[in-house]
């Protein structure tokens, strides 16, 4: 199954240039399966998510968030496979939002640990994602082959992301699981077991 697990529209991320039906039309037409939507620091209604599916029955879309821990720095968690907005109140305190998230069964990855310094500020604390990202449009080259190294030091894993914000940035990285995303929170089952690999387009 090919599936997006970051990305950004402009209903809620102002650095995002592409609304939620431009998206979808071109995640559907690039074969994609299934989509997290990750917006900065806010949460999709459950409903306004429900009626995003109706229009595209093709693609699973599936609730998500990129933290800001804490507001306003540039260390940034992906939280997968909630609509509980209590995460949004928590961001000061990194420890109690991954305790949460496992509990929940929701997936949690460490965006771009390697773009600035402060990025991955928790692993320096002990604190441990389910993930870390690997490839992904805002982290490729040096930094992506920092972040396998990371990840491989912690015996975490590693995936490929979008962190879509465009229409031009559909389809450069994803992953595929080896098997269907029934709920949300399968994904977090799959990235622990290993049970998918990190795909990037050929240039």
């Amino acid at each position: 199954m090919k599936v997006e697990l970051h990305l950004h529209t402009s209903r809620y991320s102002v650095c995002s240039t592409a609304t939620p039906t431009e998206l979808m039309e071109a995640l559907v037409a690039a074969g994609y399966q299934a989509v997290f939507i990750t917006e900065h620091d806010t949460l999709w209604d459950p409903w306004e998510l429900e009626q995003l599916q109706g229009q595209f029955p093709a693609i699973r879309i599936f609730p998500g968030m990129e933290l800001s821990l804490p507001r306003g720095s540039f260390q940034h968690l992906v939280v997968l496979g909630t609509h509980d907005r209590r995460y949004l109140e928590m961001s000061d305190d990194p420890a109690a939002i991954l305790a949460k998230a496992r509990q929940d069964g929701c997936l949690t990855i460490l965006a771009h640990p390697h773009r600035w310094e402060e990025a991955s500020k928790m692993l320096g604390e002990g604190l441990r994602p389910d993930a870390i990202e690997y490839r992904t449009s805002n982290q490729d080259g040096p930094t992506a082959e920092l972040a396998l190294r990371t990840a491989a030091q912690l015996g975490l894993p590693c995936v490929n992301t979008g962190d879509v914000h465009g229409l031009d940035l559909v389809g450069r990285f994803w992953i595929e699981t080896a098997r269907p995303l029934q709920d949300a929170k399968d994904i977090r089952t799959m990235i622990v077991e290993g049970t998918y690999c990190n795909c990037a387009r050929q240039e």
